[in-house]
């Protein structure tokens, strides 16, 4: 990793990886502009210098850039995000994450953010404790740091069972999508240009407010069991 000088940027690789399965298809147009909302969120924030991979999944996984400038980094539109197929979210996460190990990209930390509206159904080279287990090697490295953001009733254990700090595993609202990915570049940001390597919590920054409008809820507000449907 990178070994940053006094006054110098923060150098941050961010990872998104994204459902694209065939649940995601009803919501095309907000999951884009989302998204491109994330990009320019990013682009914000003059104190880091970013690169950015972005991992898209269905019953495949592909990598639509690897650890490139933020600012070479494609907008997604109707041609580059089809949704179609089943939910490989074990292989996106495993693959991913050894894509980055095999770059070996030079930066001070990696943020890795997850998003899906479902659960994973499909994978076949990596399985949930061969994740998990992945994700507290890379995290015990310290430079590392897992958010997991799912539409799911269960995404909080969804995210929890990966392994993945409670702080930094979320609900979100299908019909906010724009609102998550914006509250979501501003945690990110804010975790980038701080000079902590690791986030326990990617949303600690934000109000009670913007978490309301991004529809984003932490697993502290997680139902207990007599409370769900």
């Amino acid at each position: 990793m990178h070994q940053q000088s006094l006054n110098q940027k923060q150098c941050v690789l961010v990872n998104v990886i994204l459902d694209k399965s065939g649940s995601m298809a009803s919501k095309l147009n907000d999951v884009i502009e989302g998204f491109n909302a994330y990009i320019d969120g990013l682009a914000k924030e003059d104190q880091v210098e970013y690169l950015f991979s972005l991992t898209l999944f269905d019953t495949q996984v592909a990598y639509r850039h690897v650890a490139i400038p933020l600012m070479k980094v494609k907008k997604l539109d109707p041609k580059s995000y089809v949704p179609g197929g089943n939910t490989a979210l074990n292989d996106a996460i495993g693959i991913t994450v050894r894509k980055v190990e095999d770059d070996k990209p030079q930066v001070d930390k990696v943020i890795t953010v997850i998003m899906t509206d479902g659960e994973e159904n499909s994978s076949r080279e990596w399985t949930l404790n061969a994740v998990k287990a992945l994700i507290e090697q890379k995290e015990k490295e310290g430079v590392w740091t897992f958010v997991f953001l799912g539409a799911a009733p269960d995404a909080w254990d969804q995210g929890e069972a990966y392994g993945i700090r409670a702080a930094n595993v979320a609900q979100y609202d299908i019909d906010r999508y724009r609102n998550a990915f914006v509250g979501a570049a501003l945690g990110t940001n804010a975790v980038a240009a701080s000079s902590m390597r690791q986030s326990k919590n990617l949303f600690a920054s934000l109000s009670k407010a913007v978490l309301d409008k991004a529809g984003i809820r932490q697993a502290s507000e997680k139902p207990t069991k007599s409370h769900r449907s």
